[in-house]
């Protein structure tokens, strides 16, 4: 049986290694983040890693003491101080890679969150089993936060025997309301749905064009999920009867929203880890998988920037990657990008091309593209073509400008 948990506890055993896993998503520890900012100086020599989703995982741990650091997969607007002071270790992986590295990696300390033990004394993850599988059975101490408020999900578990230390406390969970509909994101999501088939696999992530794109098809049957994340959209597809009926028509890896969304998932979906919810044979096996992701400006070329805006890294690639490579398998797949064709500004988001820094998808592995202005289907198009295509769905303000530029960079190919 795990040893009681407290504050002391916890800071003292957190001290006796430097490394510590801390996941993202809901399986991040409100409880624990609150035990952690009453002593920010115990944090002093210690480096937090997870997978901290920007706008959702806002807690900076770097940010606990000069001597604290943070290592993750995605750069936020809420790290940046301690980006900028040089705490944070950025790694620009996608989550297959991220898998692959942290199965290998042996942690000091791992901290989860999770159900209260079932009968066979297993602990379910809940709604957050994407990564922390991979490193919990090489980890030398592990912590729990037992949450009565965790739902018992079809996943991964932990056995109560390999828990440390342990607290059970009620506490809430980390909830995301689905945002409310935009115009311009309809526009783009009503041409997305024209892409998606009755009985055809969904990846979706996160976001307002998401949500946008789930509303779209309700009217849709027989659709089954695939995704590295569900959302409250999931609930409106429920409603509407869009979803099948199998029992294994939605696999995830997090559920990530509010609490009507956390009291549904246990019924209707089976989480699995990003070992299984990423792996591109797997994705390549299921048909008609559409991979819908968004993107924050796509050029000429069909190169995809999905990471930086105003020449500041703002996210990191995540599952993108591996998503498209799965779709462009799945037999009758698409990997869709979507994006309104302009910012709030009135800047095209369609550009010549993309500035130096990273590209997010290269223009080898373009497919779709899709605005609130049409849909420019990149696959077996020469390079004219595809700029053509891509000017056709850009706002018609921009398109000239566009022609004069691509114009221009043809000479120069």
């Amino acid at each position: 049986m795990p040893r009681p948990l407290d504050a002391d506890t916890f800071l003292d055993l957190l001290a006796r290694g430097p490394e510590v896993f801390a996941p993202g998503c809901a399986g991040h520890s409100l409880l624990f983040e609150r035990w952690l900012r009453a002593a920010p100086e115990r944090c002093a020599g210690l480096r937090f890693t997870g997978v901290h989703i920007p706008t959702v995982n806002t807690f900076d741990f770097a940010g606990l003491h000069p001597r604290a650091r943070q290592r993750t997969l995605f750069l936020s607007a809420d790290l940046r101080a301690s980006w900028l002071d040089g705490r944070v270790d950025y790694l620009p992986i996608t989550y297959t890679a991220a898998w692959r590295w942290l199965s290998g990696t042996v942690f000091d300390t791992v901290l989860v969150q999770v159900a209260p033990p079932d009968d066979d004394g297993n602990c379910s993850f809940g709604v957050a089993c994407d990564f922390t599988p991979a490193v919990w059975p090489r980890a030398r101490r592990v912590l729990a936060h037992i949450n009565p408020r965790m739902p018992r999900t079809r996943g991964p578990s932990i056995p109560l025997a390999r828990i440390d230390a342990a607290i059970e406390q009620d506490a809430p969970l980390l909830e995301v309301a689905d945002p409310p509909a935009d115009a311009a994101l309809d526009g783009v999501a009503a041409n997305v749905a024209g892409l998606v088939e009755d009985g055809a696999t969904l990846q979706l992530g996160l976001g307002r064009l998401q949500s946008s794109v789930l509303r779209a098809l309700r009217g849709r049957r027989n659709l089954r999920i695939h995704s590295g994340m569900v959302s409250d959209g999931l609930l409106g597809l429920l409603e509407s009867g869009a979803l099948s009926a199998a029992p294994d028509a939605v696999v995830a890896g997090v559920a990530l929203g509010t609490q009507a969304l956390y009291e549904a998932v246990p019924r209707v979906v089976g989480f699995r880890e990003v070992g299984h919810t990423h792996d591109h044979a797997v994705l390549g096996a299921i048909p008609r998988l559409a991979a819908i992701n968004s993107a924050l400006s796509v050029d000429l070329l069909g190169q995809v920037n999905g990471e930086f805006l105003s020449g500041r890294q703002l996210s990191g690639v995540g599952g993108l990657p591996d998503f498209l490579q799965g779709a462009r398998q799945s037999p009758g797949g698409r990997g869709i990008i979507a994006l309104p064709a302009a910012t709030p500004k009135g800047e095209s988001r369609i550009v010549p091309v993309l500035p130096a820094g990273p590209v997010s998808v290269a223009r080898v592995d373009a497919d779709c593209i899709v605005s609130e202005h049409g849909i420019a289907d990149l696959r077996h198009l020469d390079v004219h073509a595809r700029a053509r295509a891509l000017i056709a769905i850009a706002a018609p303000e921009h398109r000239q400008s566009l022609e004069r530029s691509w114009h221009d960079l043809s000479l120069r190919l």
